[in-house]
Parts: C-alpha cells; structure tokens; sequence
C-alpha cells in the first residue's frame, strides 16, 4: 500500500529566476492507486477531479483556511490565497466580504498588519488609562472598533484617525488580583474587534506589572519596569509618592551602589 500525492506548483514568474517553477504544496489524493494523466476542473474551477484506475477524486484547488496568520497565509506561495484583514481569516479572494475596497484583502506580505501601542505596559496599582494602538495595513475602522483585555474588560474603542484607537485599560478594581501567581508581571493579550466583521482582527502583547512584589532591594531596582525600593519601609513601589521625602528611595542599580558607598564610608568614620 503507498500513498500517491498531487503536487501544487506555480509557473507565473513567482519562483527564483533559476527555477522554471514553485511546488508550494503537495496533497494527498489516493492510496494504492496511480493517478491517470485526465485531470478537469469543476465549472467554478474551484476544485480538480482526478481518476485512478478505481476512484474519481475531487481535490480543492487551494486549502487557503490551514493557514493561521497573514505571514503564514501570504508565505505559502499559493496563488489562490490571500488574508481577509478584517475577518482575520487566508482565503481566496471572492471569500472576503469588500475584497475589492482598499486595504481589505491583502496579497503581498508586505501589506501584513503591524502594530505598535503605547505605552506597551502598566502597573496593576495603575487607575484605568488610555492605551494608544496604531495599526499600519488596515482598511478604515469607521464602523467602530472594541478593544478587549483577554477575559479582564471590553470596551469601545475611540478611533482618531485610520489605524489610530485609543482604548481603556482595566480599571483599579479588576487589576489587584491580575498578577497573582505570575511574579511581578503577566502579559495579556490586548485585540482589537471590528464591529464591521464581528472578528478581531489585531492581537498584541500587553504587560501588568506588580512591583510590590518584589522583596528585595536589588530585585525591585533591575526591575525592567519603573520600580522604586523605600529604603526605611523595605518595599517596592512604582509610586515614588510612597516613599516620604525622609527616608527617600532607590530606583537604579547606580544609585543603590552609591547608597551601599555611602553607608561603607560612615561606617569606616562614624563607628
């Protein structure tokens, strides 16, 4: 018994110029059975049926929903797909509802969606703030957009410009409890949804950071966060307003060596 496999190939000048031809996928077709030289395609060319000397096949002529991303999607090399930017979805063409419109339908990878936000974390002791995502390679988003913290809140998104959002993060109550059994952080999932589509359609990393649960001196000022060690009451806050004027505070490893110096020197003098 052996499995026989149809190969996918493009000749439409995509390959290398040393390659007369791209074999971008290859399907199982039949097993145990040679593949008959008679190939024909549906009236709607969206399928090859295909005879052995036992069965008629009937293939897809592309498998475009195996792929998960637009890089996936578009890296393939299949003619036939391309990525439904707001159904977040690879599909042919004639699939993706307004394909036609700018910015909808995306064939190239360079026209994958990128995204930044600012600021890209906070602190769980933070009150609700206004998170800033741009989003480059979108159609316009007028019909409106929710921004969505993983299952901690949802909520309308405020759009200012094409690819520019401002969401709400979480208010102060949802937050304590976020970090509890992740250290000093944990990263969140941060997604935009259509309102157009009723699909999310950008997803990105969010950090929660927790300085509090630091415990020492060191940990709390290499903290990749803005962290803050009061050095009478022994704790880690990015609230320099915690610290009292007083007893100040340490926020580098630059400036716990020159308190770590200074206590040395009045030690040699003083004692």
């Amino acid at each position: 018994m052996f499995m026989l496999f149809l190969p996918q190939i493009r000749v439409d000048g995509i390959p290398p110029a040393s390659q007369s031809a791209l074999l971008y996928e290859t399907v199982t077709v039949s097993e145990g059975h040679p593949i008959l030289r008679d190939m024909v395609f549906s009236p709607d060319y969206q399928y090859i049926y295909l005879l052995s000397d036992k069965q008629v096949s009937r293939v897809p002529v592309e498998s475009c929903s195996q792929y998960s991303t637009c890089k996936e999607c578009l890296g393939s090399g299949d003619p036939h797909c391309g990525w439904c930017v707001l159904y977040n979805k690879c599909s042919r063409q004639e699939a993706c509802e307004k394909w036609s419109e700018p910015q909808h339908f995306a064939t190239e990878l360079k026209q994958c969606t990128e995204v930044s936000v600012t600021p890209s974390n906070m602190s769980v002791t933070s009150p609700a703030t206004q998170v800033s995502v741009r989003a480059v390679n979108v159609p316009s988003l007028s019909a409106g957009v929710i921004c969505v913290f993983e299952e901690l809140s949802e909520s309308q998104g405020e759009v200012l410009s094409k690819g520019h959002v401002l969401c709400l993060s979480p208010s102060l109550r949802d937050l304590p409890a976020l970090t509890q059994g992740y250290g000093d952080k944990r990263v969140v999932k941060l997604s935009l949804k259509s309102k157009e589509s009723g699909h999310t359609f950008i997803t990105t990393d969010f950090v929660f950071y927790n300085c509090s649960v630091l415990q020492s001196c060191s940990s709390c000022v290499s903290s990749p966060f803005p962290c803050n060690w009061c050095k009478y009451r022994h704790i880690c806050t990015n609230n320099v307003a915690e610290c009292s004027f007083q007893e100040g505070r340490v926020n580098s490893v630059e400036s716990l060596w020159q308190q770590q110096q200074q206590w040395w020197w009045w030690q040699l003098h003083f004692k």
